[in-house]
């Protein structure tokens, strides 16, 4: 009976791990998905078959045939969103079919692709020849901007923490603190 609870336990967490990622991503399963440094490496042997690549959107740019999404590539977590680090392994480029909005997909935003590779293109970041990976993109998704709130620890005794408890001189001592990166902009200018 107890095996029965926990065999049920275990499905169902192994379920709901499936669905992590978000719909627009997903693929079939059991799908092989091709890692971008594989691309990078061998790119003959990567085209026609699929990938999920994210990154910081670099560029977009709107044509008759679609529109360019240019990512600087970075690792993807186990729900597909992009983790930004010090360094990354390039650049790709993603094809869409049909217009995207250079004002939503702006640059500095976290994306998310999943496509079939597609042949590599050669062109240039600023001066210097780049050899850009390509995916023909079937899936996108869009990450929601992460505000971060970051608090300083407060390292003074409990006892001295509130005003009522304390000396009747000022004492200095550090309290939590929320710093914002950024000031918030008023729009009605």
């Amino acid at each position: 009976m107890m095996l029965k609870y926990w065999l049920t336990a275990i499905a169902a967490l192994s379920l709901g791990a499936c669905s992590m990622v978000p719909d627009e991503l997903a693929v079939v399963e059991n799908t092989n998905l091709v890692e971008y440094a594989t691309a990078l490496e061998n790119p003959q042997q990567a085209t026609g078959k699929m990938a999920r690549w994210g990154g910081v959107i670099a560029q977009v740019r709107n044509n008759n045939d679609g529109t360019i999404v240019e990512v600087v590539n970075y690792p993807l977590n186990s729900y597909g969103r992009p983790v930004a680090t010090d360094s990354s392994d390039g650049r790709f480029r993603a094809m869409i079919d049909g217009f995207i909005d250079p004002m939503v997909y702006e640059k500095g935003r976290f994306v998310t692709f999943t496509g079939v590779i597609g042949e590599p293109v050669e062109d240039k970041i600023d001066e210097f020849p780049y050899l850009f990976p390509t995916l023909n993109v079937t899936g996108k998704y869009l990450w929601k901007e992460v505000d971060e709130n970051r608090a300083e620890v407060d390292y003074s005794s409990l006892w001295y923490r509130h005003y009522w408890y304390s000396p009747p001189y000022r004492v200095y001592y550090p309290v939590p603190v929320r710093n914002n990166n950024e000031p918030k902009q008023d729009n009605n200018n």
